[in-house]
């Protein structure tokens, strides 16, 4: 089974991809794209490059499973409209129903349970426990 979390930060969308075998080992198949970010929202070619290029990604891997971890919508933390615009444009790929899951049960679920992979950039390890929490969960 293949899983892709992602976390959207500002203008890109952080992507960390597992892969579990059938002894429930996991690796890390996220390949060289460990972000796809969009630097002016209001560029056509700019979008359609955005969705071009996560949808190739997203087929490259055929993951069973995409995740975004949900971000506050209202509030001091509230986070930047180029988010939800880049959450959008995820949602719009056909082939896997993407979920949300919140950074509480991210959280609730790594108390109970051990996170076994590692990163290769801090900025990966919300995306990376997203996918392992889709693999083991």
């Amino acid at each position: 089974m293949k899983a892709i979390g992602i976390e959207i930060d500002k203008k890109r969308a952080i992507c960390f991809a597992l892969e579990r075998d059938q002894k429930g080992n996991l690796s890390n198949i996220t390949g060289k794209q460990k972000f796809i970010e969009i630097k002016d929202d209001q560029d056509n070619a700019e979008i359609r490059s955005f969705v071009k290029t996560i949808q190739q990604y997203f087929d490259g891997i055929k993951p069973d499973a995409i995740a975004i971890i949900t971000r506050q919508t209202k509030g001091r933390f509230s986070a930047s409209p180029y988010s939800f615009k880049l959450e959008g444009l995820i949602q719009c790929y056909e082939n896997v129903n993407i979920e949300f899951v919140s950074p509480q049960t991210l959280t609730a679920f790594f108390k109970k349970n051990e996170l076994a992979m590692t990163y290769e950039n801090k900025y990966q390890e919300n995306a990376m426990r997203l996918a392992s929490y889709l693999l083991i969960k």
